[in-house]
């Protein structure tokens, strides 16, 4: 078996990554892997195609199947990006030429896959919306999250915004309404944001409750999920969404639009409100001190890699 990893080295591709070596640590028998280092570009596709010959099961963890290689291949979607609705096709202005160039290659490399694993519903449903031929063939398995260790609160709590700053989330505006949001409260609150203060406007940069740590490492994420008193992920467009699933398995609160995917994922530590709604936000921070019991379990990894790097597949019918 091969896998391949090529692809963004930040966000839910580098959390995903890092269960997949903690597994990989303790695995009896371990695919080839390839790509670690690798951007996701025409020259890498073809290139490897020819690391691929004669290997049986492909995996390809970035979207992309492989084309020729493998008598059986799988791939694991991962951005929304290239499945959006006509209603949702704005977002995509701002982002650069290359990666528009991709959501034709992702779309199509799809008739040559086997099984197609969407990390949620909603996903699986974008993904059909686009590609109606693929139904049969794809799966929702959501992505492996592991628990860093227990809760640890500190003396003063924080809201944690695990949110990597890019053109389609608009995390400006959303870390306003948050901040208004704890000032109607009253709360003694920090709110301790995963972006660089040089990413954010000088008002809210240099805002006394926050806290602009930029980008951190995944361990050090980590380590502020078992310490955070609640989360906010305002993002809806989204594959997955690991924020939601970190939030789950530790134990936090977690204020998000409320909406399917959000259901699906944070389950009981989802702490929903109406998107736009400075209202409906305050409310909602208010609730988010009751206690929520952590799911370790949620997104068992080692039930994961075993059923995605196994010898069997639950795809129904064949390629295209």
């Amino acid at each position: 078996m091969l896998l391949d990893t090529a692809g963004g080295g930040v966000g839910g591709a580098a959390r995903w990554r890092r269960e997949l070596d903690d597994y990989l640590a303790g695995a009896t028998t371990r695919p080839t892997v390839i790509g670690r280092s690798q951007y996701l570009t025409p020259a890498w596709l073809v290139r490897r195609e020819s690391k691929a010959r004669g290997a049986d099961v492909v995996v390809a963890a970035n979207s992309a199947s492989f084309a020729l290689s493998g008598t059986q291949r799988r791939v694991l979607l991962r951005n929304a990006l290239h499945f959006l609705y006509p209603h949702e096709e704005h977002l995509l202005r701002p982002m650069p030429r290359s990666f528009k160039a991709q959501i034709p290659v992702i779309r199509g490399l799809l008739s040559r896959a086997d099984l197609i694993v969407a990390p949620t519903s909603v996903m699986a449903e974008r993904v059909v919306h686009h590609v109606r031929g693929v139904r049969g063939r794809i799966v929702v398995r959501a992505h492996p999250t592991s628990p860093a260790g227990p809760r640890r609160p500190t003396d003063r709590p924080f809201v944690l915004v695990p949110v990597m700053p890019a053109p389609y989330k608009d995390l400006v505006s959303e870390l306003r309404a948050l901040l208004e949001a704890v000032d109607r409260t009253g709360r003694d609150l920090r709110v301790v944001v995963t972006a660089a203060p040089e990413q954010l406007p000088t008002d809210v940069a240099a805002h006394p409750t926050v806290e602009a740590l930029g980008t951190v490492p995944t361990a050090t994420t980590a380590r502020l999920w078992r310490s955070a008193a609640a989360a906010f992920f305002p993002c809806t467009v989204e594959a997955f969404g690991y924020p939601l699933a970190e939030a789950r398995v530790h134990g936090v609160p977690v204020l998000s639009p409320d909406g399917p995917q959000a259901r699906e994922i944070a389950g009981r530590t989802l702490v929903p409100y109406r998107s736009g709604d400075r209202n409906s936000l305050a409310d909602a921070l208010e609730q988010c001190a009751e206690p929520v019991v952590p799911e370790p379990r949620a997104f068992d990894a080692e039930a994961y890699f075993r059923w995605l790097l196994g010898e069997s597949t639950e795809a129904k019918g064949g390629r295209t």
